[in-house]
């Protein structure tokens, strides 16, 4: 009997291996088809991504997508990781307070017009606040990979990077807040505002300590080794990468001091790291590593997008018993209502800071991507909410399909029109 299960565990693993091999493949073609007729390869990966989905939920195996979530948990960290190693303290210097106050404002301002525009429709309170909430997040992960791999630069981008970094930091912020208010207005329980806060300013107390600490190890090891050392860049990349694994891992783990739960973010904990060792290296040393890392991460970054589809298509597989018919108003209001959010704001925050051209018209249609972040947010509602938080999840999973087929799409329009890519690139 004990053979047999272990048999059957073996087995199910090697079948995720598969169907990761075969995303990986379907994947890679699909996005250099997509170039060809230019559209963003990210689009292409999502799409085969979805038909893959669609396969499994017929062939009755969306297990096998449950247990390749490592994939993208890792994908995450190294998108967060590179966003990290372009945030060098003299670029930031000279444009940290716009980043930061552009960064608040269209975050602030996503998530009070969706909120507003969710209220007019009849949404009940609770839900409206959670999906203003959840309406702030920006997914990294396409527009790092496009900014890559176009090779941009230009006052758009060296806004954009930051930016999309911080305003995870403000998304869990405004998220934790504004779901404990929901929380405590649905079931009638009194919070203190430091009762409010305290929850997401650990989890980014404990992410920064986190994320500096494995830096300050990983800077330390790199630079311990000889500029003439034959064999620098394999250890420069398996350094880099123990830093990444460790802090996706503990950022995944659910660990107490003392009586003290502690949270990390899967983004900022590896972000903050990247900060930390591009930051302590030299320059061209901190150029080795990212070049190495960047390689490696290539494949996985495929997978990661493809998988994204076909994750989506199991999550709706997965919750069919929901009335879709009653929540398509919502889920239309939300993504309205998330676009002028974030178009406005980042045009007003651009404006008061008297920010370049490029940003105050390009940088809001750059941040229409949304993925991870939002659904963690989304699945976390699910769990504290009951029958309210499969509404909000559906309506995050559906307009999560939506910005990750599309938002690529703005990105590199936007990226082009701002004239900062080469057009021998596209």
């Amino acid at each position: 009997m004990l053979y047999h299960l272990l048999s059957t565990d073996v087995s199910f693993t090697y079948e995720s291996l598969l169907v990761l091999a075969l995303v990986l493949l379907f994947g890679l073609y699909a996005g250099r088809w997509f170039e060809k007729i230019k559209l963003p390869h990210i689009t292409g990966y999502i799409i085969m991504g979805i038909i893959v989905g669609l396969t499994l939920v017929m062939l009755n195996l969306t297990e096998t997508v449950e247990h390749l979530t490592i994939v993208s948990s890792v994908a995450l960290g190294f998108i967060a990781f590179g966003i990290g190693t372009e945030l060098e303290f003299g670029k930031l210097k000279k444009s940290g307070k716009e980043v930061v106050v552009i960064t608040i404002i269209q975050a602030v301002a996503a998530s009070v017009v969706t909120m507003l525009g969710l209220l007019v429709i009849g949404t009940s309170l609770p839900v409206a606040l959670v999906l203003g909430a959840i309406a702030t997040a920006t997914a990294p992960a396409p527009i790092m990979l496009l900014t890559r791999k176009y090779k941009a630069k230009g006052p758009l981008t060296e806004t954009l990077l930051p930016l999309v970094g911080m305003d995870d930091a403000v998304g869990i912020v405004l998220f934790g807040v504004l779901l404990a208010i929901a929380d405590a207005m649905r079931t009638g329980a009194g919070l203190s505002v430091a009762e409010m806060i305290e929850e997401p300013a650990l989890e980014l107390l404990f992410s920064a300590i986190t994320g500096v600490l494995i830096g300050l190890l990983a800077a330390f090891l790199i630079r311990g080794i000889n500029s003439k050392d034959s064999q620098k860049e394999e250890v420069f990349l398996a350094v880099a990468v123990f830093a990444v694994f460790t802090t996706v891992a503990l950022a995944n783990i659910h660990f107490h001091i003392g009586h003290l739960p502690i949270h990390l973010s899967p983004i900022l904990t590896p972000m903050i790291m990247g900060v930390i060792l591009t930051n302590t290296l030299t320059r061209v040393r901190a150029h080795d590593v990212n070049h190495s890392v960047e390689s490696f991460s290539a494949p996985i970054l495929v997978a990661f997008f493809t998988l994204a589809g076909a994750e989506l298509v199991v999550a709706f597989a997965d919750n069919t018993d929901v009335a879709y018919g009653s929540i398509i108003g919502i889920t239309a209001i939300y993504i309205l209502f998330r676009i002028v959010g974030k178009m406005g704001g980042a045009a007003l925050g651009g404006k008061l800071m008297n920010s370049h051209r490029n940003v105050k018209k390009f940088l809001g249609l750059c941040l229409l991507p949304q993925a991870g972040v939002a659904l963690g947010m989304a699945y976390q509602a699910k769990t504290d909410f009951g029958e309210e938080g499969i509404t909000i999840l559906i309506v995050v999973l559906i307009a999560t399909l939506i910005y990750e087929l599309f938002g690529p799409i703005g990105v590199k329009i936007a990226l082009e029109q701002s004239n900062e890519i080469h057009h021998e690139l596209l």
